[in-house]
């Protein structure tokens, strides 16, 4: 297991804005105003895919010399705000403070309330810098804002939390209806301004294994219960989720034959896993609840390298996984060494080394597509397994033709990452 006073934590995550892709995206009357320097510019430019004639809902308030000296930080964003609220007319306006505004304590969050009394539209100011352990946790950050505004109740009711595709919310509907469940809210919701109520009778089901600090947020404020279970990845998390679900309303529902059902439509993909190896090392959070998932698909996870793990939030992953080495915040040449060792034939891993792991030789699987793709639920199955599949798939027909013409992969020297290049 990772011990931080005996090992080098070397980190490897990826931008903590990434979320603002997918979020931006649900709540399609919001913005996503972020105060940060040329290099988050840099990032929502490109790593967004904005394009030539699309009118973006995200910008960067880019701070200037006068800025990191002292300037009034209402006073910077004041414009820019006014600016956006008369061309764009969004319902509600996220204030993302970065890395830089954290390290200089400049007070991003105090400029939601005089902003909004003065434009009258909704300000949710919330963290997106890099100081989580994983690059997903800025969906969490934005979701602890809303929660903030949420009303309270005391009603009973089952509020979902995480960003979800209109399919997957659709399932989660049809299945909590014949369930006799309350009809689920979902947070966010496709606009920015539709909040659900959290109170004490409130059942919150996160759906995403990085919503510790909203879940945690909710169950604090609004002592709401958790739905403490695994994530609906896979047929075999879709459902315990489900079953666990009605059970906090007390019901006993059997999903055995679901699970069952969907394993048979999966079995053209499933067959290409079975019996083959895998290892994580990535920084998406989602490494739990996928090692579990392919291990119940005939896969031998070798190894799972995962930035953080809640205790108790991951508890019934973490469960889920005895027997395998889990090690927490690894040191990534720890990890190269352990996948030298244990060869897998497929490699989970972000995209800072995922290149340097193909030279290796390893067939690689990149961590940052699963954060976008409908993947939840019995309907997401096919798709979540048809994508590792579809890799092993294409490492295999790369191997033949390399057998064919008697070619290798040229081989990359790992040691580029420890050692800067000197002038």
């Amino acid at each position: 297991m990772f011990d931080p006073s005996t090992e080098t934590i070397e980190r490897d995550d990826f931008c903590s804005l990434a979320p603002i892709g997918w979020l931006h995206h649900k709540m399609q009357d919001s913005f996503f105003l972020v105060v940060g320097t040329h290099s988050c510019q840099g990032f929502l430019q490109t790593a967004l895919g904005v394009m030539i004639f699309a009118k973006p809902r995200f910008a960067t308030a880019v701070l200037d010399e006068d800025d990191l000296s002292g300037r009034d930080t209402l006073e910077a964003v004041q414009p820019l705000v006014e600016a956006i609220v008369a061309e764009h007319r969004p319902a509600a306006i996220f204030l993302g403070s970065t890395c830089t505004p954290e390290i200089l304590k400049m007070n991003v969050a105090g400029c939601a309330k005089p902003l909004e009394a003065l434009t009258g539209v909704r300000m949710y100011p919330c963290r997106l810098d890099g100081f989580d352990p994983a690059y997903t946790q800025g969906e969490d950050h934005v979701l602890a804002a809303m929660i903030e505004r949420c009303p309270t109740t005391d009603a009973q009711n089952i509020v979902i939390l995480g960003c979800l595709s209109a399919i997957e919310e659709a399932e989660m509907r049809l299945e909590c209806a014949a369930m006799g469940l309350p009809e689920p809210a979902f947070l966010p919701a496709e606009s920015a301004l539709d909040l659900p109520p959290i109170g004490p009778n409130t059942v919150l089901a996160a759906v995403h294994p990085y919503l510790y600090g909203s879940v945690s947020y909710a169950q604090r404020e609004r002592g709401c219960a958790i739905h403490q279970t695994v994530f609906p990845y896979g047929p075999d998390g879709t459902r315990a989720f489900f079953e666990t679900l009605a059970a906090a309303f007390g019901k006993t529902i059997s999903y055995a034959e679901r699970e069952r059902a969907a394993w048979t439509s999966c079995e053209r993909d499933v067959a290409v896993l079975r019996g083959r190896s895998v290892s994580f090392v990535s920084d998406t959070l989602l490494e739990l609840p996928l090692a579990r998932t392919l291990r119940a698909a005939g896969m031998t996870v070798k190894a799972v390298g995962t930035p953080n793990i809640y205790r108790k939030f991951h508890a019934r992953e973490r469960a889920a996984l005895e027997g395998i080495d889990v090690y927490e915040r690894p040191d990534r040449f720890e990890m190269f060494a352990r996948l030298d060792a244990n060869r897998p034939d497929l490699v989970v891993a972000n995209l800072n080394i995922a290149n340097a792991l193909e030279g290796q030789g390893f067939n690689v699987k990149w961590a940052t597509e699963l954060t976008f793709q409908p993947v939840h639920g019995f309907n997401g199955a096919p798709a979540l397994l048809g994508m590792f599949a579809a890799s092993m798939r294409r490492h295999d027909a790369l191997a033949r033709t390399r057998d064919r013409s008697q070619t290798a992969a040229t081989p990359i020297d790992l040691s580029f990452f420890r050692e800067p290049a000197r002038a």
